[in-house]
């Protein structure tokens, strides 16, 4: 019973670099720059050197009217969204490359000879993978970015107060400072089922390649699509060259980036809330019509297809796994 939990600890040892430590290192620069960049405002404002509306601002009291306090730190609540892009692009990633070397790594280093002689199945194996990349990876990740949003809106808080306003009770009064990382975490689902297939199509040739996997898991789909453009030029035949590029090509790298998948929804809520923050500013975000609409994307067919594709694509590298067992 406790096997496949092992098998998960054993895949967050091998890949605690990427699933843990290159997220901490980027979370880290960023906290050293966002503290210099408030350190440096602090002082140049101490200095009388930072101008609002031609006056010169040397407290924060001056500018923020007692009453405009709830919307600011409202507003400030808002910077988790900001500070996770870096943490989203190093996903991504981290997610492909992972997800490249799954099998072929240890085929490669020979390391699959000791697996196979431990009494563990290779479904049970290729599963833990899976679940270590769509699911374990990105809770991670996105849960360090949330804790960095949390230590940034506090620096900002700090920063605040040294230049003369206390913005701590409306900050840590606001409720988007709470629900707003539930809300990312929320979405895992969501971005492990739309990467699904992309994975899975990763993996397969993770288990099938001899050698560079990258090149055949991204050039053989790529140099379809060149062939079909290119056939459709020369011969007008209809080839559905610009549906490929979009739905397989598009698809197969869109997918891996956190996020994308709102693109295919309905983005009629998410048109209002981008035109509520941009009369009313950042303070009138709201997290809740986003994670709506990230699960009414599921509701599209090609969530499912793809899914469809990907249960089978796992089963063949589950097969490969089983009897490749040459050199990579």
């Amino acid at each position: 019973m406790n096997t496949f939990p092992t098998l998960l600890k054993r895949e967050f040892w091998e890949h605690k670099g990427g699933m843990l430590w290159a997220p901490v290192i980027v979370g880290g620069i960023m906290g050293v720059f966002a503290a210099g960049s408030m350190i440096f405002g602090a002082t140049m404002a101490r200095e009388n050197m930072v101008n609002v509306n031609g006056l010169k601002v040397t407290s924060l009291g001056d500018v923020i009217p007692a009453d405009k306090y709830a919307e600011v730190g409202a507003a400030m609540s808002f910077s988790y969204l900001p500070a996770l892009l870096p943490f989203l692009a190093i996903l991504s990633f981290v997610v492909l490359f992972y997800a490249l070397g799954s099998l072929y790594d240890d085929r490669r280093d020979r390391s699959l000879l000791f697996w196979k002689s431990m009494p563990v199945s290779d479904t049970a194996s290729v599963l833990a993978k899976l679940t270590s990349i769509l699911l374990v990876t990105p809770t991670i990740s996105l849960a360090l970015g949330s804790i960095f949003g949390f230590g940034l809106v506090m620096m900002s808080a700090v920063t605040a107060a040294i230049l003369g306003a206390n913005l701590f009770g409306a900050v840590l009064t606001t409720s988007n400072l709470y629900v707003m990382p539930l809300g990312i975490l929320s979405m895992v689902p969501v971005y492990a089922l739309w990467a699904f297939p992309s994975v899975a199509w990763f993996m397969l040739v993770s288990a099938w390649a001899k050698r560079a996997p990258f090149l055949w898991a991204a050039g053989v789909p790529v140099l379809a699509g060149i062939i079909l453009s290119w056939g459709e030029a020369m011969f007008k035949a209809g080839l559905p060259h610009e549906w490929f590029w979009e739905n397989i090509i598009g698809r197969l790298f869109g997918s891996l980036v956190p996020g994308v998948f709102l693109l295919f929804g309905d983005t009629g809520d998410l048109e209002r809330q981008a035109q509520l923050i941009d009369a009313n500013g950042p303070q009138a975000f709201e997290l809740g019509p986003w994670v709506m609409a990230a699960y009414q994307t599921l509701g599209a067919p090609t969530v499912w297809i793809g899914v469809a594709l990907g249960v089978a694509m796992i089963a063949l590298a589950i097969r490969l796994r089983r009897w490749r067992e040459d050199a990579a």
